[in-house]
């Protein structure tokens, strides 16, 4: 019986150390505010306030079997508008919790997000770290959704509140555990 030769041989190390900022790729992060406008500007003071990190760790090409890998923390408190993207993906908690409806989720725990399903959470007390697994995609949208006006408040109570306690915080946990040898941090 001949063992079949995969055009994907070998090991291949991927070093958190290497990975760019998603903003300077052309993976993700693409913004489609489409009729909800109203979120713009908060999305923007939200994001200026918290500096929320993000990392490309992994992208591979469709013969090196199409896997993305990218890791996200949002510090302590910060609210996620509900949204959605163009292709599933699946979510691992690495620490902190995710506040998603009446579920609160932990380091370990993991969710499915299927293209197109609207989504939201909030990142615990001590912030959240996430991997988000995609195959089989060139980037993604973030395409915001109908959020309740409550929502608004809280991400605009949430800028006020936590605003210099996230200025304090410059890299997630699995970051800085990562940085002994490396640029990162």
């Amino acid at each position: 019986m001949a063992v079949e030769q995969s055009k994907r041989s070998g090991i291949r190390i991927y070093r958190a150390a290497d990975a760019p900022d998603l903003t300077e790729t052309d993976f993700g992060a693409r913004n489609d505010f489409g009729e909800h406008t109203e979120l713009r500007e908060v999305v923007k003071t939200l994001g200026a306030a918290a500096k929320t990190a993000s990392r490309l760790l992994v992208r591979q090409t469709p013969e090196e079997g199409g896997f993305s890998l990218v890791y996200l923390f949002f510090k302590p408190n910060f609210p996620l508008f509900r949204h959605r993207h163009e292709s599933d993906c699946l979510y691992v908690v690495l620490s902190g919790e995710v506040l998603m409806g009446s579920q609160t989720l932990r380091a370990g725990d993991s969710f499915f997000v299927p293209a197109f399903a609207p989504y939201s959470y909030t990142a615990g007390s001590e912030g959240v770290e996430v991997l988000e697994i995609r195959h089989n995609v060139d980037g993604f949208t973030v395409t915001f959704a109908s959020n309740p006006p409550s929502r608004l408040e809280e991400a605009k109570a949430a800028i006020e509140e936590n605003a210099a306690a996230w200025e304090q915080i410059t890299v997630g946990p699995l970051l800085r555990a990562n940085a002994a040898g490396s640029s990162i941090g």
